[in-house]
């Protein structure tokens, strides 16, 4: 009896000390030991002086995107599902147009409905059988139809561990969004051979925190950072208007916020 209790006692001891490393890791460490190199200087913004359609532009990022879009004068139109809440595009005097990214017809009408000059997509999920995540069908379906309609410019936003990142994301994400990073790869790698012109930006984590306006992007693909959702859309913006973002793979880099505790704590 006193064998188990020691046991018992013991395991209980690793298991606290496991959930300390791990929550060491993810507050403190994580991000926190690669400094990029080769930093994007970003140039003045130059409009695609054309109407964009924006997917996945209804809320989160996208939503933040669309509002930095249109405080520059942009025309904006957002891709929506029936079901979707458009009161903040209405205010935004955002138009809509219905589209299931899974559905291919219906993107290649939402695309024919304008001549878009360019083309965001922040479409993604975290959870969901393949067929029912957008992050490749659905991004497939938009690069596609943005091809087959003129449109000349793109930039998609994916997330770090994608392509040559995997690395240099936190262990946690590489192994519950191990099928969403293989998904956000096989869409970058079919948007590089499409022939558009792309910006491809690849954020940490992700939160629903204050700008800090320090955020940058790099080509370093082992950098690492949190970021905030305004600053991603700043630098997605700034991308779409810059000619030297043109066919480039980008990290998002927030160097003010290297871990989850610095995110929430500033």
């Amino acid at each position: 009896m006193k064998f188990f209790k020691l046991l018992l006692k013991t395991l209980g001891v690793l298991v606290l000390l496991l959930a300390a490393l791990l929550a060491s890791y993810l507050f403190y460490f994580s991000g926190s030991s690669h400094t990029p190199q080769n930093l994007h200087a970003a140039t003045g913004y130059r409009s695609p002086a054309g109407p964009i359609l924006v997917f996945g532009g209804n809320r989160g990022t996208g939503l933040d995107i669309v509002r930095k879009l249109r405080e520059r004068g942009e025309s904006v139109t957002v891709a929506v599902r029936p079901s979707s809440d458009t009161s903040e595009l209405t205010a935004l005097g955002v138009e809509t147009v219905v589209a299931n990214a899974l559905d291919a017809e219906q993107v290649q009408a939402a695309f024919a409905s304008k001549p878009f000059a360019a083309v965001i997509s922040t479409l993604g999920t975290t959870r969901g059988d393949q067929k029912n995540r957008p992050d490749y069908i659905g991004n497939r379906n938009v690069i596609d139809a943005a091809k087959m309609n003129g449109v000349k410019r793109m930039v998609f936003i994916t997330v770090i561990g994608a392509g040559d990142s995997r690395e240099s994301a936190p262990l946690p994400s590489r192994r519950f969004l191990a099928e969403v990073m293989e998904l956000k790869t096989r869409a970058e790698d079919h948007l590089r051979v499409s022939g558009l012109e792309y910006t491809i930006i690849r954020p940490g984590g992700l939160g629903d925190v204050k700008a800090t306006g320090t955020a940058v992007l790099t080509e370093d693909p082992q950098a690492f950072s949190y970021i905030s959702r305004t600053d991603l859309a700043d630098l997605a913006v700034q991308a779409l208007g810059d000619p030297a973002a043109a066919n480039k793979t980008y990290t998002a880099f927030d160097p003010s916020r290297p871990t989850l505790w610095k995110m929430f704590n500033d």
